[in-house]
């Protein structure tokens, strides 16, 4: 335990005089404390922000009393030139409109209603301004108390038990250390404990507000934004989690294997990632709706010259930003995509294949031979995988669109993406997909045997 001499002497040294160059000084003395000095240090620290936030609470809570719209000109905001209380305090704090409603929404709550007389009634939670004013309580924690003893209220419970209930969560967030969130999820248990009839008239204004937008920006990305009820929120969540799972997809990358590429993607991308995944595979089950008998599709423009080549872009149908070819190569392999191709005078030479996707009865024969994608150390499971066409999709050796089981191979959906844009290529040789790598890995070339099958011949890389 640091004493009060030590205590005040580090917080004096981290803060300085606030001028000059101190910043390496600072450094030094943050690095020269113990562990326990550090998180002490902290505790105090916070214990004091907690305080300062909670008297400015308050008085963003006078403010808005002294800026009540019945008094006219005369309020304090509008007798400063401020159109409104937030205006007023976000200019005197330079903290963000949105902070400053807060602060000025919480401190008014917990004033007491105006009498007639021009006075104030009671604070309708004694309790928790009380603790407040001591610092014992943070905002975030009384913030999440009050609301939910004010959900109470508003469904007619009777004072004694919202006083019980505030009570006990403020005993509960101090005795034991709470943090905020902790605060809040206590609070909410408490909640429908009290009030066990308020779940169904919450939900049904949750079920109102749930919303799915999406648009497309100049750049050609698609943003949006939605709400989800919590049914449908933990349905996305288990999905996402259940296809992410490491036990599902496998390790990320795998040191001193050079063949494995690490998974570089953010947490966000991934999400995305699946996410489209998801609705993919739903898209095309045998149970989903047909349209012209066809199941949804997305339609790929682009020249043949182009296609043949390797090069160019191809355009999307209802989307102004083109896509390169090696996202079109790699759609034309397993998406159900019917892509149109257009000759140099814009001529229509090819619009997809009634067969160009390979049938359930040719996966399931892929499945049992691959045993799931077929790059090294990858261990994807079959019912992961797409379907690659190992000698390209236009090739010498075979006509357009050859959609055999020995032209097939099973990749990861990242293997996929990543196979069509790498150095790296794949091709089938005795019924068996090899990889042949990049030069810069081996200067010969020699063709890797890649699949889980244990009925080879001979052990696969």
């Amino acid at each position: 335990m640091l004493s009060a001499a030590r205590l005040s002497e580090i917080v004096t040294d981290l803060c300085g005089d606030g001028g000059g160059d101190h910043g390496g000084d600072h450094a030094s003395h943050e690095a020269g404390l113990t562990d326990d000095e550090l998180l002490e240090i902290v505790a105090v620290g916070e214990a004091v922000v907690r305080a300062m936030l909670a008297q400015q609470v308050r008085l963003a809570g006078e403010i808005s009393m002294r800026s009540r719209t019945e008094l006219g000109d005369e309020g304090l905001s509008r007798s400063q030139n401020f159109t409104s209380p937030v205006k007023l305090l976000s200019h005197v704090t330079g903290a963000s409109a949105r902070e400053c409603k807060s602060r000025l929404d919480f401190g008014r709550t917990l004033r007491g209603a105006v009498l007639l007389g021009g006075g104030e009634g009671p604070a309708p939670f004694p309790l928790v301004t009380q603790r407040l004013r001591e610092g014992a309580l943070g905002v975030e924690a009384a913030s999440a108390i009050v609301k939910q003893c004010t959900v109470l209220a508003d469904r007619g419970c009777s004072a004694d038990v919202v006083t019980v209930a505030e009570e006990t969560l403020v005993d509960q967030t101090i005795s034991c250390r709470l943090s905020a969130d902790e605060t809040f999820r206590a609070a909410i248990h408490l909640r429908e404990v009290l009030d066990p009839d308020g779940a169904e008239p919450r939900d049904e204004v949750l079920q109102m507000q749930r919303s799915l937008t999406i648009t497309q920006s100049a750049d050609g990305m698609y943003r949006g934004k939605f709400a989800l009820t919590p049914e449908q929120g933990g349905v996305w969540s288990a999905s996402i989690r259940a296809m992410q799972s490491p036990r599902v997809a496998g390790p990320r990358f795998v040191d001193g294997d050079e063949y494995t590429t690490a998974d570089g993607r953010t947490q966000a991308q991934k999400n995305a990632d699946t996410v489209t995944e998801l609705i993919a595979r739903a898209a095309g089950a045998e149970d989903m709706p047909r349209i012209n008998g066809a199941i949804a599709t997305v339609n790929v423009h682009m020249t043949l010259d182009d296609l043949e080549k390797g090069r160019g872009v191809g355009w999307i149908d209802g989307i102004d930003q083109p896509v390169p070819a090696s996202t079109v190569e790699q759609l034309r392999c397993s998406s159900p995509v019917a892509t149109t191709l257009f000759g140099d005078k814009g001529e229509v030479l090819y619009h997809g294949k009634a067969k160009r996707l390979f049938t359930a009865a040719q996966n399931r024969a892929l499945a049992a031979r691959d045993g799931g994608c077929v790059w090294p150390s990858c261990d994807r499971p079959p019912s992961f995988c797409e379907t690659h066409h190992a000698n390209e999709w236009v090739s010498d050796d075979h006509p357009p669109g050859r959609t055999d089981i020995d032209n097939g191979v099973l990749l990861c959906h990242f293997h996929h993406s990543h196979l069509h844009k790498s150095p790296w290529k794949l091709t089938m040789r005795e019924g068996t997909p090899h990889l042949i790598p990049p030069r810069w890995v081996d200067t010969e070339q020699k063709p890797i045997p890649t699949t889980r099958r244990r009925t080879i011949q001979r052990p696969a890389a």
